[in-house]
């Protein structure tokens, strides 16, 4: 069932860092948003931020604006998005055009606002992107597919359930397990937070029991509460076209 979990939840930190920042962790340990996740983010951050300065921008008023058009960032195609700094300076600028700043230096230097939006196709290739790139004995999911509606995701696939944390019979042999889930996501103050709609694996209908297994594991998504600094989803909407979303970064 559990739909990408953690590739799922890297996307969604990509989300973040790329709509937070500039714009979904691999692993099987819990999800819990801790100093490990607060370094990833922080690095996904700088990556996205260092390949956004390389594209030309403009200033509005105090703002510095950069727009992307059917453009890639960390491998992502980014069908449109405005990212704006808000007073940077003018020496800034030619440092971070260079490519020659960190994570302290980018929050020091700015406010930063985004809105963006990513077509399904491209999630999904994210999505597989991510879970090729883990390693075989590691690996969770496989052929996984994601169907995007109004404000919920379909996503179908094979599970290894030896590997999710949780599962009472996991010290069985088990083989990887068809599944087909439609979740929703949502925001409880802070906190980014899947809910399951419906779904089924190995063609029997999910029990309660599982269900609150997976999202035990998986919840929260993320917690902006346990940044170092401020940041916010301000939006996340779902539609059959794709993800759109805005939010901010230390304002």
């Amino acid at each position: 069932m559990a739909l990408n979990l953690k590739t799922t939840v890297k996307m969604i930190r990509r989300f973040v860092s790329l709509g937070l920042l500039v714009l979904l962790a691999t692993g099987v340990a819990a999800l819990t948003t801790g100093p490990r996740q607060v370094a990833q983010f922080e690095r996904e951050a700088l990556r996205c931020a260092r390949e956004v300065f390389r594209h030309p921008g403009h200033y509005s008023g105090n703002d510095y604006v950069i727009e992307l058009n059917n453009q890639p960032i960390r491998e992502t195609m980014i069908r449109n998005a405005k990212i704006s700094f808000a007073g940077l300076k003018q020496g800034d600028l030619e440092k971070f055009k260079g490519g020659d700043f960190d994570f302290a230096a980018l929050k020091d230097a700015t406010d930063i606002s985004v809105a963006a939006f990513i077509e399904a196709a491209a999630v999904n290739e994210l999505v597989n992107r991510e879970v090729r790139r883990i390693a075989a004995k590691r690996r969770i999911f496989a052929d996984v597919a994601i169907v995007f509606a109004a404000g919920q995701v379909r996503v179908s696939g094979k599970i290894d359930m030896k590997k999710v944390p949780g599962n009472p019979f996991m010290f069985m042999p088990q083989s990887m397990s068809p599944f087909d889930v439609t979740l929703s996501v949502r925001s409880e103050g802070s906190q980014l937070m899947l809910d399951i709609i419906s779904g089924e694996m190995n063609n029997q209908p999910l029990t309660p029991e599982l269900s609150k297994m997976f999202l035990d594991w998986l919840n929260p998504l993320w917690d902006f509460a346990a940044l170092p600094y401020q940041a916010a989803l301000d939006q996340l909407h779902i539609t059959p076209a794709g993800v759109e979303f805005s939010g901010r970064l230390f304002w």
